[in-house]
């Protein structure tokens, strides 16, 4: 049974030294070798027919010294060791090149949108990663957008989607800084434009606002940048007529024509598309639609036979194939309902379309593949295949063999079918697809890959052997083996330069290992299989050759590796000192609970230094609410130094009035003069129109408390009268409220609160109510629960606390007694005893936590953590900080913070934040 595409091969050829047939044994065959002229060896000519004959020798003789030899010229020559891991997050798009030889798949970022994602290159045949060109920021296409990736006509150059809306352009198999060119002409879209890359690999058209019928704009992608705002008026932009045909313009009315995909023809003359319900051609040099047809394909997406002949597209009403070129219908049949795919195949120059009928389809239709010629006469195929939205996803679940007589399927049920086809098809063989796996293609010399969210399985189709099986996103427990106090190695190398790659990878779900570019591996000695499985020699990052067909220096340990020859690690050397193996585990989590809520305090005060001036307003905001619990606490010395540490002017103001009010208030009014010390003056050269209600309210509740009633009067009419309806007018209210509260001034507060005319946000009404329930005045937190606008009619609900936050609150204060005053209003909408229970419990275990469930607990979750891919662990940490500052447990708290990202507010500083209220309040709210 004949699978493999019959093209012949390029062969080895050496006019000085012809290479024997392996018959002649591996003596004669290495002599031949050691004649030839290495000057004279060309990979893209002479290697794959090499490798195969060397590969037939290893069938007769093993590995021999004839393999040895020329492993060696080969990593003499400049062949790097490549392992195939790296991919921060889900593989996003995937696309096979014209050829069928090389894959190049892409993968979205993971927590760190400019370290970004990776796009790999692997060659189909051998079932290896030769190329990866890392740092693609924001990743390689959007998750869920298909078409993302596209090829040249030649396989030389390789457009994708990166940095969420921009196209570029790269060589396949050059480096990552290599960006050929790239096009910026969305103007701010939040998603991928649709694109098509020119088979000349030089311009795209993008998908973009242009103001003309058929939307966008022709960029060139052969060098430089091009921007919206800058470039469009360029002579080498090019764009699409303005006008559609009347009889389009009739079905779009006002709007204009949506590209959901679109396609370049290989001859550069037509944007073959589809979109809003039409499949049509545009002719390039005019910009004028040739034709068009309404295709209401309800998901099928349309299908372009290979040679561009033919098109397939399906409406309400039937199945269409149609002339490419000119749009005239040849055949109609009737339509398939819960149709899912079309696709082309040819089998002796006659076109083949294939339309799958999936398993579980919508419209409870028999699962099949039917098989028609372009005149309509046709088969059916009994698979029951994978429903997959083609609109979303790359690939396909059915894989036409080059040779029209073979093709695969992905089914339902986790399989790859291998058929045999014509008039009686034959399922010849089944092999176990990935997990999850939505994509299959059939490449060069019938391998086929199945590709899943994050795996790749490669199959010889004549055999049904699986010659590379690959899973990402692994994360062996314990520390990396070039990691040292939370930083790797291996990181800092690829960053800087010194390496093309981060060398460390998973080399199973249990065991960490290291592959650096000049051979050196650190390993466990006894898994040379499975590094075969995984590692390959890469020769002009284009071609896979074995690494057992040479020497590897594989050591158990980084600090053995940094004594090697040449070693990468050398410089690391003393760093490395006394690592013993690949078994290096992180310490007993979580550590001993010793730190205290002042270390909490420093913490969340130190991390600003990091964040630039433009994280002011949420630094500020912070500061002045940890000050003002550090003055409910009577700590008036530590709330000056926060207050000193905010970076804005009023806010510091403003801080300070509120703490000096506090303290005041609890008897401390000499250190209340000392922190409120403005002028008059000093506070009005810091007020606007947008902050007269915050500054005015703290002021004047600040003069109160000191018994200045004349001046607090003043102020205070001042914010009551800069509450505006339109902006912030919840939050100048409760400011407003909260500050008169302060100071005993309880009804003026309670007709601020009660003139509101709308509902206010939780965002400042919870820690309102967080405030009057922690400070003892639960009658007016009982008013503010129970509040409703009397002008609302009984139908229409303007209470404040009609969803679950005020509920969840109590949760945390350990008070179910105002669970049930909440329920007597609310509760017959919601099912609420858990939150009771969870109440009960804190009550229960107020003072004594963390206890032993709570420690177990956070163990469990922290072992989670370390299984999770490092790319992907921010939220999760997040989750386990909040976690452990629920039930009190500082140490864990502050040992993860250093996880998260530092120059960003809602990394590392905000959640020191969160974790402080929670620590010394039980609610995730600021403290007021």
């Amino acid at each position: 049974m004949e699978f493999l595409d019959n093209a012949d091969a390029p062969h080895y050829s050496d006019v000085r030294s012809p290479l024997p047939s392996v018959d002649a044994g591996p003596e004669a065959v290495l002599a031949a070798l050691q004649e030839v002229d290495w000057s004279a060896f060309t990979p893209a000519r002479d290697l794959r027919s090499l490798r195969a004959r060397l590969a037939e020798l290893e069938q007769r003789s093993g590995v021999t010294d004839a393999h040895r030899f020329v492993t060696e010229r080969l990593v003499t020559s400049g062949a790097l060791l490549r392992h195939p891991d790296g991919h921060p997050a889900e593989i996003t798009g995937f696309a096979l090149s014209p050829d069928g030889r090389h894959l190049a798949v892409g993968s979205w970022c993971g927590d760190d949108y400019e370290t970004g994602g990776i796009l790999q290159i692997w060659e189909v045949p051998t079932a290896r990663c030769v190329n990866t060109l890392h740092g693609i920021e924001g990743g390689v296409g959007w998750p869920d957008y298909g078409h993302m990736i596209q090829w040249s006509a030649d396989g030389q150059r390789i457009a994708f989607a990166f940095n969420t809306n921009v196209v570029g352009s790269w060589e396949p198999f050059g480096l990552s800084t290599d960006l050929l060119g790239h096009a910026n002409v969305t103007d701010g879209y939040s998603r991928p434009p649709t694109f098509a890359f020119a088979p000349d690999g030089t311009r795209a058209h993008i998908t973009m606002w242009s103001g003309r019928a058929v939307p966008g704009c022709i960029a060139p992608l052969a060098e430089g940048p091009l921007y919206f705002n800058d470039d469009l008026d360029n002579p080498n932009v090019g764009f699409l007529a303005e006008e559609l045909p009347a009889a389009v313009s009739d079905l779009m009315g006002d709007e204009q024509l949506g590209l959901e995909r679109a396609f370049w023809s290989r001859d550069g003359a037509r944007l073959l598309g589809y979109g809003d319900g039409l499949v049509f051609a545009v002719d390039v040099a005019t910009g004028r639609m040739s034709w068009f047809a309404e295709a209401e394909s309800r998901g099928v997406i349309p299908a372009w036979s290979a040679d561009e002949r033919l098109v397939a597209y399906q409406t309400d009403s039937r199945l269409v194939i149609a002339d490419a070129a000119t749009g005239r219908q040849i055949t109609t049949l009737p339509n398939h309902p819960g149709a899912s795919e079309l696709s082309w195949g040819s089998r002796d120059g006659v076109a083949q379309l294939a339309v799958v009928v999936p398993e579980n389809n919508d419209a409870d239709a028999t699962p099949r593949v039917l098989i028609y010629d372009e005149s309509g006469t046709g088969y059916g195929v009994a698979a029951a295949l994978k429903e997959v939205s083609r609109e979303e996803l790359d690939g396909a679940t059915w894989a036409w063999a080059p040779d029209g007589r073979h093709a695969a399927g992905l089914t339902e049920n986790g399989q790859i079918q291998i058929w045999s086809l014509g008039q009686a098809p034959d399922r010849l063989s089944v092999v176990e697809s990935p997990e999850d796996a939505y994509g299959l293609l059939w490449g060069a010399d019938g391998v086929l890959v199945a590709v899943g969210p994050s795996a790749l399985r490669f199959v010889q189709a004549a055999t049904g052997e699986t010659i590379g099986d690959f899973a990402f996103l692994r994360a062996p427990s314990g520390l990396r083996p070039l990691e040292i106090d939370g930083e790797d190695i291996g990181e800092n190398l690829r960053d800087s330069g010194e390496l093309t790659a981060d060398p460390t990878f998973a080399l199973d779900d249990g065991t960490w290992a290291v592959a650096f570019e000049s051979g050196l591996v650190i390993a466990p000695s006894d898994r040379r299989d499975a590094l075969d499985g995984a590692l390959a020699w890469t020769v002009e990052r284009r071609f896979a050759w074995p690494i057992r067909w040479g020497e590897l220096v594989i050591v158990p340990d980084a600090a053995t590796g940094a004594q090697q020859v040449d070693s990468p690690l050398t410089k690391y050397a003393e760093q490395f000192q006394g690592q013993s193996g690949l078994d290096t585990v992180a310490g007993q989590w979580p550590p001993p609970n010793i730190a205290t809520v002042d270390d909490l305090f420093q913490f969340a005060r130190s991390a600003r230094a990091a964040l630039h001036s433009g994280w002011d307003y949420h630094v500020s905001e912070n500061l002045r609410c940890a000050a003002r619990l550090r003055a409910r606490r009577g700590e008036a010395a530590e709330a000056t130094e926060l207050l000193e540490s905010i970076p804005t002017q009023v806010d510091y103001i403003r801080g300070c009035a509120d703490v000096a009010m506090i303290l005041a208030a609890a008897g401390q009014a000499d250190q209340a003069r000392q922190i409120f010390s403005f002028t008059e003056q000093e506070v009005e050269d810091e007020l606007d129109r947008h902050n007269v209600a915050f500054v005015a309210s703290a002021v004047g509740g600040a003069y109160a408390a000191l018994g200045d009633t004349a001046r607090a009067d003043a102020w205070f009419d001042r914010a009551r009268a800069a509450i505006e309806p339109e902006t912030n007018s919840g939050e100048h209210r409760l400011s407003v409220a909260w500050a008169l509260i302060e100071c005993g001034r309880v009804d003026d507060a309670r007709a601020v609160w009660q003139a509101a005319a709308e509902t206010l946000s939780t965002f400042y009404s919870v820690p309102f109510l967080a405030y009057l329930v922690r400070t003892g005045r639960e009658d007016l937190a009982r008013e503010v629960l129970t509040f409703r606008d009397p002008a609302a009619d009984e139908w229409q609900d303007h209470s404040w606390f009609d969803g679950w936050e005020a509920v969840e609150l109590f949760a945390g204060f350990g008070r179910a007694d105002l669970i049930h005053t909440w329920a007597e209003i609310y509760g017959s909408r919601y099912a609420y005893e858990e939150l009771v229970e969870r109440a009960e419990a804190n009550a229960r275990t107020a003072g004594s936590r963390p206890t032993e469930a709570d420690l177990d607990s956070l163990a469990d979750a922290y072992a989670t953590l370390q299984k999770t891919p490092r790319t992907r662990r921010e939220r999760p940490t997040e989750l386990l900080i909040l976690q452990a500052a629920r039930c009190g447990h500082i140490s864990a708290v502050l040992d993860l913070l250093p996880a998260l990202p530092a120059d960003d507010f809602n990394g590392r500083a905000g959640h020191a934040f969160h974790a402080l209220w929670l620590v010394t309040t039980g609610a995730d709210v600021p403290t007021w």
